[in-house]
């Protein structure tokens, strides 16, 4: 389960409006722009080879 202040952290991200609620379109855009990071060759699906390159850093890390 995430801590207090990493959920309030998460929380003020997605909610764009400030409102404190998150409305069905705050959470479509937040899952937008995660699968839009992720999809690095933007053919609208993500292979395995993308998320690992998401999570190590990219393709273009050098391991620094």
């Amino acid at each position: 389960m995430m801590h207090g202040a990493r959920m309030r952290m998460m929380f003020a991200i997605v909610d764009a409006d400030g409102d404190g609620a998150l409305s069905q379109t705050e959470v479509q855009d937040f899952v937008d722009r995660i699968f839009n990071a992720v999809d690095e060759n933007t053919d609208n699906s993500i292979d395995r080879e993308e998320i690992r390159s998401f999570f190590h850093g990219g393709a273009d890390d050098t391991g620094e």
